[in-house]
């Protein structure tokens, strides 16, 4: 028998995801030292705050103008660019020179680089990613940020117990590397045809099947999550908890999401999105309102680790659904639209229901609750089932050769299903094979791109070959990850 090898494409969703993970890991350094910053400069509290919010607010502003310029320009420039900004930025905050408004204003800038890379990362990945397969990738997505929120406070601590200014520099260095691996995908933006203009123009967008509904969810779960920033400390020190275990109950309450990421994203491809987000948001709404009742830290956490199994699907499975209803040309404007609800969500959850604590301790879990409860009913009534079956076809109608299906260019991720390896996953195949004839490749090299979509019915190819042997190119960050 003759055993043939298949070349593999690395997969540039891989990289996007390793560099999120390394530039999440730089920017979570910053948030055990900003306060302390502020007020070892003679901030008040105030200032603290208003150095923290400046950053959130500009994040929120910048989402969906920055979704249109990724729309427009492509999303190289947009993660590029910003990513160049932000570490640019940190040079002026370890130099540590001016007066504390002029800091202020810097972190601001920050913020808005932040907020702009975010719709264009997430419309890369839509690009990279077919339709019936995009809720387990936003899920790999928020396990790389979870795992930086875990690991970048860390190491923030202990570049702050030097120098304080230290830990910008620190975190601009850490969006540098992962730049490195971001640099290396190409460009996934697809010119939007002419029938899709109407689709992709800003009047009526929330006439498409559950984008206001998931809009509004996402403006919820923000809402309710920064909330529990603001709270949560206050909360367990009232039940005689020190600080070490604050600290111990939030690594609890990400540990299941790590854990769950991945399977919970493949759950929400394949089951009906109503009941999982019905019955995801009606859990974490009964946890949520139960808190102020409880006194026994075992049950607290118990109870936190009930809604941290059931928060991990929620939100891959609202950015699947608007992923679902924007054209090819107006991805990055759609997921600038969901992160302004969810941003501005966040900016209210630590105003307002923060704020709330102060009049009586349940309020605010109390109003979220009830907040997740409505949600609950709207997304188990209007949010789409599932990807439509037409889209998910679309990647092995596009592969075929005729069509010009806007979701054509993705590769089905199931040939990969066993392993999630990143190496063969969802390759934009027209945008590959341009590539190809750019470099002069001949027609042997793009025959053996279309084997890739075959490979998971080619008895002949031995596995260690097909997934490791003779990679068509060198194997960057992110790759062999499991992403």
């Amino acid at each position: 028998m003759i055993m043939s090898r298949r070349r593999r494409a690395p997969d540039p969703a891989g990289r996007l995801l390793f560099g999120q993970l390394v530039m999440f890991t730089g920017i979570a350094m910053l948030f055990p030292v900003v306060a302390l910053y502020v007020r070892h400069r003679g901030g008040s509290a105030l200032d603290a705050a208003l150095f923290i919010a400046g950053p959130m607010l500009a994040n929120t502003l910048v989402q969906v103008p920055a979704g249109r310029l990724a729309d427009r320009v492509g999303r190289r420039p947009v993660l590029i660019g910003t990513r160049l900004g932000y570490a640019a930025i940190s040079l002026g905050l370890v130099a540590d020179h001016g007066p504390l408004w002029f800091l202020a204003a810097l972190r601001a800038a920050q913020g808005a680089c932040s907020g702009a890379y975010a719709p264009a990362l997430l419309a890369a990945l839509t690009d990279l990613t077919p339709p019936d397969r995009r809720a387990t990738r936003f899920s790999q997505l928020q396990r790389a940020e979870l795992t930086g929120l875990l690991i970048g406070p860390l190491i923030g601590g202990a570049v702050a117990s030097w120098r304080e200014s230290a830990v910008f520099g620190v975190a601009g260095g850490g969006v540098l590397v992962g730049l490195g691996a971001v640099a290396r995908v190409p460009e996934t933006r697809q010119a939007p045809a002419a029938h899709e203009h109407a689709a992709a123009a800003p009047p009526r967008w929330w006439r498409g099947r559950g984008v206001l509904v998931a809009c509004l969810t996402l403006g919820t779960v923000g809402l309710v999550f920064t909330m529990y920033d603001v709270v949560w400390p206050q909360y367990l020190s009232a039940r005689g908890v020190s600080t070490f275990v604050v600290g111990v109950s939030i690594t609890l309450f990400a540990l299941p999401m790590l854990l769950l990421a991945t399977p919970a994203g493949r759950l929400a491809d394949r089951a009906d999105r109503r009941v999982i987000l019905g019955t995801a948001l009606a859990v974490v709404s009964v946890c949520a309102s139960a808190y102020p009742l409880l006194h026994s830290l075992a049950v607290i956490l118990a109870l936190g680790t009930v809604e941290a199994a059931a928060f991990v699907l929620v939100e891959p499975s609202l950015y699947a659904t608007l992923s679902e209803a924007a054209a090819a040309g107006g991805r990055g404007r759609m997921m600038g639209l969901g992160g302004l609800y969810q941003f501005g969500g966040s900016a209210l959850g630590a105003s307002v229901l923060g704020a709330l604590y102060g009049v009586r301790e349940g309020i605010p879990f109390w109003c979220g609750g009830a907040a997740l409860l409505l949600m609950s009913v709207l997304c188990a009534v209007a949010i789409p089932p599932r990807a439509p079956a037409a889209a998910a076809d679309a990647p092995l109608r596009g592969a075929g050769g005729g069509g010009g299906d806007a979701e054509a260019g993705a590769l089905p991720l199931g040939v990969v299903e066993h392993g999630d390896d990143a190496a063969g996953a969802d390759v934009d195949r027209p945008l590959v094979t341009r590539e190809l004839d750019e470099l002069g490749a001949g027609g042997e090299r793009r025959e053996e791109l279309r084997d890739i979509e075959l490979d998971g019915d080619v008895a002949t190819v031995h596995e260690t070959q097909d997934r490791h042997g003779s990679p068509s190119g060198r194997p960057g960050p992110g790759d062999a990850l499991g992403w």
